[in-house]
């Protein structure tokens, strides 16, 4: 008898590049991760990290000039190899995405009940009725108090915590295996936040996995099973919650704690680097007040704790 297949999606080797005027460069180097179902995997790090281009690698949502090499599989199907009309049967239906702008990623002429139900009507086939009143129950689960209102509406109509909240209605209606939200919190006041972070919450208890890409670190340890820190396209650190929160390894990782607002606001000194003009040795160097000889050489992850793995000689000696 065969086991099950896993509803995990496994991530390897995984290298995004695109053409520019100073060359090719490589936003994404060698990923290798397994994101687990039913888990919430959280993705961190500073902007141009690649964390919003791994989650849309995965979708395959990427523009037409990028060019992906490595593995990405899921439910036995490697998602780089399968056609569009394949993708498209796998995006919604088993894999929702929650855009980091959703009034933006809706249609701006359409209303807001039409989105909804359609998502109905055209992948499960239901009635106009039927969809109807499963969309305003949806739009009310996920805390939306007048959904009726919110129905009738169009996107800009909507505050940017409703706007979430009706992405997140829309993306779990076919009820998918898997969430990957982008930047969900990011321009949201502190109150909206913390609704929109009880409403992920939600989802979570659910069973749902999720990919978390967030710049909101109080909201990464308030979800996620693990977190993966990024930095200029390659994994640094990765671990469960309390691994990165109470015990961070990397020198990087540790200066992203310390820049967080509840941890003082002290910013990490220098810039990310060029990713078109990449020099050999540690991505994080010139940058890394620990910075020594051995860093000159490309580092490997190391084991440092049951799921706690770092990239960095220094720290894991």
């Amino acid at each position: 008898m065969k086991g099950a297949i896993s509803m995990d999606i496994e991530v390897k080797q995984l290298s995004v590049t695109f053409p520019s005027s100073t060359g090719y460069v490589r936003v994404l180097r060698d990923v290798s991760l397994l994101f687990h179902e039913g888990k919430i995997t959280a993705l961190v790090g500073e902007s141009g990290s690649g964390k919003s281009i791994l989650g849309t690698a995965i979708m395959r949502l990427l523009p037409e000039n990028a060019k992906m090499t490595g593995s990405i599989s899921y439910d036995g199907k490697e998602l780089l190899q399968i056609s569009e009309k394949e993708m498209n049967e796998i995006r919604g239906n088993r894999i929702g995405w929650i855009a980091q702008d959703p009034i933006s990623a809706m249609d701006p002429l359409m209303r807001v009940g039409r989105q909804v139900t359609e998502v109905l009507r055209k992948r499960l086939g239901w009635g106009k009725e039927k969809s109807r009143k499963s969309a305003l129950a949806q739009l009310e689960k996920y805390g939306l108090a007048d959904p009726i209102r919110v129905y009738s509406s169009h996107p800009h109509q909507l505050s940017g915590g409703m706007a979430q909240r009706v992405m997140a209605a829309m993306m779990t209606l076919p009820s998918p295996e898997w969430l990957i939200a982008d930047e969900p919190t990011k321009g949201l006041d502190p109150l909206v936040r913390k609704q929109v972070a009880d409403m992920f919450l939600q989802i979570k208890m659910a069973g749902r996995g999720m990919l978390l890409i967030t710049h909101d670190l109080a909201l990464a340890e308030r979800l996620a099973d693990r977190v993966v820190v990024l930095y200029a396209g390659e994994i640094l650190e990765q671990g469960s919650v309390a691994d990165i929160f109470k015990n961070p390894q990397h020198p990087y990782t540790r200066g992203l704690l310390a820049a967080a607002p509840s941890r003082g606001l002290h910013p990490i000194p220098g810039n990310p680097p060029d990713l078109s003009h990449l020099e050999d040795g540690c991505i994080f160097r010139k940058r890394c007040a620990l910075c020594g000889k051995g860093c000159e050489k490309r580092q490997t992850m190391r084991k440092v704790g049951e799921v706690h793995f770092v990239k960095c000689g220094v720290m894991s000696d």
